[in-house]
């Protein structure tokens, strides 16, 4: 099965469906995830001393435990590894962005400063903290043919 990226939503609705009696295998199969997903965004409320049959929270009790529990899930920041060496240079990919394409721009941070990023990870960043009117390019090179 391919890697899904969980919002602090669904990891509340497993939260919330677990502790309303549902076992971990019937909350696997209900949201399509692997029963160990469901283990190990359970183990922090059973380490916190919740249990299924207790009386019912809320979704907002529950989505403020994950923000606790799982502060990547809240935070899509964190979950970027590579973001803490692309940051150093925000000052310049922002002169950058619009002026030439984002591969060009890596290009350009690799060979100049020795960025050790995939192009991916810079697109994924310029597309987090940039305005998208800004990042459309102007670039207007002539094309291969």
């Amino acid at each position: 099965m391919a890697r899904r990226t969980f919002t602090e939503v669904d990891v509340a609705r497993i939260l919330m469906q677990w502790h309303a009696g549902s076992s971990t295998r019937e909350v696997a199969r209900r949201s399509g995830v692997d029963p160990k997903t469901v283990r190990r965004y359970v183990a922090p409320a059973m380490a916190a001393g919740l249990a299924p049959g207790q009386p019912k929270l809320g979704e907002e009790t529950w989505r403020t435990r994950v923000r606790e529990w799982f502060p990547q899930v809240a935070n899509p920041r964190l979950r970027q590894p590579t973001w803490y060496r692309i940051a150093p240079h925000h000052e310049r990919i922002r002169r950058l962005v619009g002026q030439m394409p984002v591969s060009a721009i890596h290009r350009r941070l690799r060979d100049e400063v020795g960025l050790d990023t995939s192009v991916a990870s810079l697109r994924r960043y310029v597309r987090a903290n940039f305005d998208p009117a800004a990042r459309r390019s102007r670039h207007t090179g002539a094309r291969r043919r």
